[in-house]
């Protein structure tokens, strides 16, 4: 068996510094959008969604629109009041998506052209991690089909349905997925097969994306909001997961700002986390990009090509 350490591992200690509460670079209050932006949560009733909502309000956004389920609405409407508490003087406007339903994100996608124009930043929070199942012939395989409607389909209808609006906006062009190092687990006690198998194909989708539209100025990144005791959290994850859910659910909101504050082409196309030392991930800037770090790949050792092309 290899001794090469996991993924996960590897991802987890990529800056040797790392946060569990935005450090004072990140704070969205006494650090401001330069640009008038217009940003669009989907999956912001709640935990992390909730907290980047209050932080771009926080940042100073030109209009914040927060989307979420139907069934959410009151949640929703919650969250919308206290950004607004927090900062009168940003329009907040809330409406419903089912991201699972491509009328529903062409709906929203109309709506949110029609009340703002135009579109500078989409974030991307709704999740679902299903029932934690360890085993593939193990659990509903409909469960299965249901975190990937969310996960998968739902990030590509957003896509799908809000790329254009992205691509004819001003310099921003930014979309974010809140995805997670789960894409990078295979194996242990929260190996659940359905979400992480979602989430490194959640991750990919966001360097299709860069690769089809990065020449275009559009910038994607998939961020890793660090481990949350949210609320999806405490009704799945294990006992045993319950001592490492200690990230501040205001932390990726006070990341994300940070990424749209200066438009960060080098990242596009990569899984980053928000519990990173932003001060340590610029200085990796040179050696990302020489090596293209941060994105999914396929290991092949030292074999030459000389040796492949062997009988």
């Amino acid at each position: 068996m290899s001794n090469r350490r996991k993924d996960v591992l590897l991802a987890d200690g990529f800056t040797s510094t790392t946060h569990s509460h935005p450090a004072a670079a990140l704070n969205p209050a006494t650090n401001k959008l330069p640009n008038d932006l217009n940003v669009l949560i989907i999956g912001a009733s709640r935990g992390i969604g909730a907290g980047i909502a209050y932080a771009y309000a926080q940042a100073g956004a030109a209009n914040l629109i927060l989307a979420a389920r139907a069934s959410s609405s009151k949640e929703l409407n919650f969250v919308a009041q206290k950004a607004r508490d927090l900062v009168p003087s940003v329009p907040i406007k809330t409406l419903p998506v089912d991201i699972t339903s491509s009328e529903s994100v062409r709906a929203l996608a109309h709506a949110m052209k029609e009340k703002v124009g135009r579109l500078d930043v989409l974030v991307l929070n709704s999740g679902y991690s299903g029932p934690v199942v360890l085993k593939i012939d193990e659990g509903d395989p409909q469960d299965f089909k249901d975190v990937f409607d969310v996960n998968v389909q739902g990030t590509y209808l957003v896509a799908h349905h809000f790329l254009p609006l992205l691509r004819d906006s001003g310099g921003a062009k930014t979309f974010i997925a809140v995805n997670s190092f789960a894409a990078l687990i295979t194996s242990g006690h929260i190996a659940n097969t359905a979400y992480c198998v979602s989430k490194l194909a959640q991750a990919r989708l966001m360097e299709y994306m860069a690769e089809q539209y990065g020449k275009e100025g559009l910038l994607a990144v998939a961020v890793h909001p660090g481990a949350v005791l949210t609320e999806m959290a405490a009704q799945t994850a294990p006992e045993s997961m319950m001592p490492y859910l200690t990230d501040d659910a205001s932390l990726c909101g006070a990341f994300c700002v940070w990424l749209s504050r200066e438009k960060k082409m080098w990242l596009n196309g990569r899984l980053i986390s928000a519990t990173w030392d932003v001060g340590e991930l610029l200085e990796k800037r040179p050696h990302i990009e020489s090596e293209d770090l941060l994105k999914i790949g396929f290991r092949v050792g030292d074999v030459s090509a000389a040796s492949l092309s062997q009988p």
